[in-house]
């Protein structure tokens, strides 16, 4: 070996420590931050709780919790695909007047507050909801002939109203991406359309069907706001009786006894759904995309059978998805008399209000401001917190990569309630103490959203060409100066993503808020729940839930928007 390439030899080493060096001190922020405000909290709960878990385990009351919590996360995973599945076909096979819009606004649900989603069935299904006032007026009855909430149908239909969105968005993504000559061969050999769709279509399917629905499970598993509201006395989840044991009963022990056991259980399942993406996980190449065909057809064809069970489907679909927000949206414009209701905009003047109102504890728009502080604070911290871990997954390559991985992104697997149970727990004294201020609100936020940034931004770095980095710094730019030149172009569509997507969430999240906040502290999702508790000023909830429907939806449209223009590559 000559001199030359020995030079460039140990040139080329070095150049790959030093940028190892770099991402891995990049990485070091990120793992302080979580290391602070996740793990460190979560290790005094396991200090505090695992002495009692052998105990929480053998009681009776808390086994029957638990099965339970995993019955109701089974149905509501099969509401949801019964639900999310025919509108991913609807919206992979038919075009339509909106398409766009209805794809974009599909997920708002997934965003709303689960608060916000109680309130619309409470408005939609209960004894008084609108369903069955129609149905006693026009049937002449006396009694509710619906009596569907605190119940498990309640729990599995909001879940579904919660997660069809996310099975619908993830197997539409899939389907498009399906290359029709497998499908067409199949015709073409005359197999039937249900042949086709059972032995080509869905086992293609199978891989992103199986990662929506191992999703869902988790998420409804670790359900804790709607089971709250929903489920009333008789149905509690793990989730549920954590909290009533921290904040009710303040019996501190036993709820850390039983979010460790809801721990191992989520990380389990964790474990489970990535898993499963290796087993069921295989790379197909699109060589073009399917026909559309319209879904209002005239004529004879708008007859046929088919598109009789079409339209069903979106009668029924528009009651479950878009009857609880509309029925929320109605109520924010009425106002409750003696006499009946009426039309007004108390529930809007009432979020302006400055005094302190009993029924919330906090004055009106001190909860409205407060809402908006703690996600614009929740984003300030994750927009770089995601960015620096966005770069160390996708830049770093060391042994123990996957090891990283997973602890990196721990958050997105660990229950809300538990995150703040573990930093209620953790900083109550000083030198530390957050417990009842609102830095605690705001980093139980940033934990919980930052790996959503990561997940907006990580694939835009995945994309990018390495070698127009490498270039600035051949031509004399610092590694700051190349970032900002070359890389933030690139990356903005997806730190806008990741902006609007954590504020989204931070504006919408109850669990951890219900466990932190302190008079002073509420947020309009916690606002929401107290006036719920109280089954007065529905109007009032109403308003303030209408304010975050608006604000997710105004998001998710943007966030559409700007994610085409980063898939794109600008």
């Amino acid at each position: 070996m000559s001199v030359r390439a020995l030079f460039c030899f140990f040139r080329c080493k070095f150049m790959n420590l030093r940028r190892t060096a770099f991402y891995a001190a990049l990485l070091g922020a990120p793992l302080a931050f979580l290391g602070l405000f996740f793990y460190y909290p979560l290790l005094s709960v396991l200090r505090e709780g695992l002495p009692l878990v052998p105990d929480a385990l053998a009681r009776p009351y808390v086994r029957r919790v638990l099965l339970f919590t995993v019955e109701q996360a089974l149905w509501s995973t099969l509401a949801s695909v019964a639900l999310g599945f025919p509108l991913a076909y609807l919206l992979t096979r038919y075009e339509f007047p909106g398409k766009r819009w209805v794809k974009s606004l599909v997920m708002v649900p997934f965003v709303l507050p689960a608060i916000t989603v109680a309130l619309g069935f409470i408005l939609l299904w209960g004894r008084n909801g609108y369903v069955n006032q129609m149905l006693m007026a026009l049937l002449g009855l006396e009694e509710p002939p619906i009596k569907l909430l605190y119940s498990l149908g309640a729990i599995v239909l909001a879940h579904a109203f919660y997660n069809a969105p996310l099975i619908a968005r993830v197997v539409n993504a899939a389907w498009e991406g399906l290359d029709p000559q497998y499908e067409e061969s199949a015709r073409a050999l005359g197999a039937p359309p249900s042949r086709v769709f059972w032995t080509v279509t869905l086992p293609q399917l199978l891989p992103s069907l199986m990662s929506a629905m191992t999703l869902v499970f988790i998420f409804t598993f670790l359900s804790f706001p709607i089971v709250l509201t929903l489920g009333g006395a008789r149905f509690s989840t793990l989730e549920v009786e954590i909290y009533t044991q921290a904040k009710a009963l303040f019996n501190r022990p036993q709820a850390a006894a039983l979010a460790l056991v809801g721990l191992g259980f989520s990380l389990l399942f964790v474990y489970a759904y990535l898993k499963l993406g290796g087993v069921f996980a295989r790379e197909l190449t699109l060589q073009r995309r399917a026909r559309t065909r319209p879904l209002f057809p005239s004529g004879r064809e708008a007859l046929r059978p088919h598109r009789l069970m079409i339209w069903a489907f979106l009668v029924v679909s528009a009651l479950l998805l878009a009857g609880p927000l509309l029925a929320v949206l109605v109520d924010s414009f009425l106002v409750s008399t003696p006499e009946g209701k009426r039309l007004g905009l108390e529930g809007y003047r009432f979020l302006l209000r400055r005094q302190y109102e009993p029924r919330i504890g906090d004055p009106p728009l001190q909860a409205v401001l407060n809402s908006l502080r703690f996600g614009l604070g929740a984003v300030a911290i994750a927009l770089p917190v995601g960015l620096a871990v966005a770069f160390g997954v996708t830049r770093l390559r060391v042994p123990g990569r996957r090891l990283l991985d997973a602890l990196l992104m721990a958050p997105i697997a660990t229950s809300s309630v538990i995150l703040g149970l573990a930093l209620l727990q953790a900083y109550r004294q000083p030198p530390l103490a957050l417990s009842g201020t609102a830095w605690a609100v705001i980093v139980a936020h940033a934990v919980i959203v930052y790996p959503f940034v990561v997940r907006a931004v990580a694939p835009l770095l995945l994309r990018l060409d390495r070698s127009l980095v490498e270039a600035a710094r051949s031509l004399g730019a610092s590694r700051l100066r190349a970032f900002w030149d070359v890389e933030r172009p690139w990356l903005v569509p997806g730190l806008v993503v990741g902006a609007l997507f954590a504020f989204a969430l931070s504006l919408g999240e109850t669990s951890a808020t219900l466990m932190l906040a302190r008079p002073g502290l509420k947020t309009m999702p916690v606002a929401v729940y107290e006036l719920l508790s109280g089954r007065r000023g529905l109007e009032a909830a109403s308003a303030l839930s209408v304010g975050m429907i608006a604000i997710s939806a105004l998001a998710f449209l943007a966030l559409e928007r700007l994610g085409e223009r980063g898939l794109r590559g600008r």
